[in-house]
């Protein structure tokens, strides 16, 4: 039966429909797929089909928001004035360690153990003995995977009289490292922007101006009982917990379009704080096998669930020997307004 439109389908499904119109409007049927008819006809199939794979079809899928994607998405927010974020580097001060005096050359890499995340030393720096000091560094690329927590090993690639030891520090990142937003989360605040032109302080138009906010990975609205249009806008950095610059920043963007009017607060999420243990053999070193669980806990993001078997399926592409997570020994369910923040500790047995 003849297709009503060959939109989305295969080569075999047009070349049958195209045979099938030739047999119609001649009154032939003798279409062998050796004989000199059939030969044109392919090449007919073929160039209607090649049309609407490379040209009718994507035009078609990107008719709606919900079914664009890449530059025909950007399009649709663009006509809402909703800008894909972009993506930056990771910038910030790791901390030094010395013995003795000495200074750290502009250039210089300090790498993640056992990775193939780099940072660059962005200025010389001179250091005294027996001191603490700060290595201003950024990221080698763009991307969050850089947006590295304290308890990960670093060290300089070459070496410097008087320099012990190197470590990313608790509040190492002053600029945090974004990825380009993806489709799905840009859709959707393409959407939120669509439903935050309603009348009245909907929770679409709270999220929408608050996660346009650069650093700010996403928002959660929480209706309080405060009083009468109590607002709890609950947002979390793209490296976990908001500082106080990022807090006021979203506080700004709503005063600027005359959201704050009511009993409105911008707040940190509430932490989860849980212990991450991973025990395993294998070739993988230490590090690859902490940023798993590192980048799985930081993207559970608001009111996220930590799942153990979740955990165990990202470690299928390492080709760990045995991984075992010891703890928690159990799913752990963050609140509505509370993030998961966790110590990983992970050990290479025997």
């Amino acid at each position: 039966m003849m297709m009503e439109s060959w939109i989305d389908k295969d080569d075999k499904t047009i070349r049958d429909d195209i045979i099938s119109i030739a047999k119609t409007n001649t009154g032939l049927s003798n279409f062998k797929s050796t004989g000199v008819l059939r030969g044109f006809l392919e090449v007919i199939a073929a160039a209607v089909f090649f049309i609407y794979k490379t040209a009718i079809n994507p035009v078609y899928s990107n008719a709606t928001l919900d079914g664009a994607t890449g530059v025909f998405l950007s399009f649709w927010g663009l006509a809402l004035g909703v800008v894909r974020k972009s993506d930056n580097r990771a910038g910030g001060n790791f901390t030094g360690h010395s013995y003795g005096e000495g200074s750290i050359p502009e250039g210089a890499w300090i790498v993640v153990e056992g990775t193939g995340l780099r940072y660059k030393v962005t200025a010389k720096t001179a250091f005294t003995a027996e001191s603490d000091f700060a290595i201003p560094v950024a990221a080698e690329f763009a991307g969050s995977d850089y947006n590295i927590g304290s308890g990960i090993p670093v060290r300089i690639t070459r070496v410097i009289p008087g320099l012990d030891s190197v470590e990313a520090g608790e509040d190492w990142i002053v600029s945090p490292g974004e990825n380009t937003e993806e489709d799905d989360s840009y859709r959707e605040r393409v959407k939120n922007r669509w439903r935050s032109q309603t009348l009245g302080d909907t929770k679409e138009t709270y999220k929408f101006y608050a996660e346009a906010v650069a650093g700010v990975r996403s928002a959660k609205i929480i209706r309080t009982p405060r009083g009468p249009g109590s607002t709890d806008v609950v947002i979390a950095s793209v490296t976990g917990l908001p500082n106080e610059e990022l807090i006021e920043a979203v506080e700004t963007a709503l005063y600027d379009h005359e959201l704050m009017g009511f009993d409105v607060q911008v707040k940190a999420p509430d932490v989860t704080n849980i212990s991450v243990a991973v025990e395993y053999s294998g070739e993988a070193d230490e590090a690859d096998v902490a940023l798993v669980a590192e980048y799985y806990v930081h993207d559970l993001g608001i009111g996220g669930r930590f799942t153990i078997k979740d955990l165990y399926a990202l470690y299928e592409p390492l080709g760990l020997k045995t991984v075992e997570i010891i703890s928690p020994a159990r799913d752990v369910q963050a609140g509505e307004a509370s993030i998961i923040i966790a110590a990983i500790d992970v050990a290479k047995a025997g």
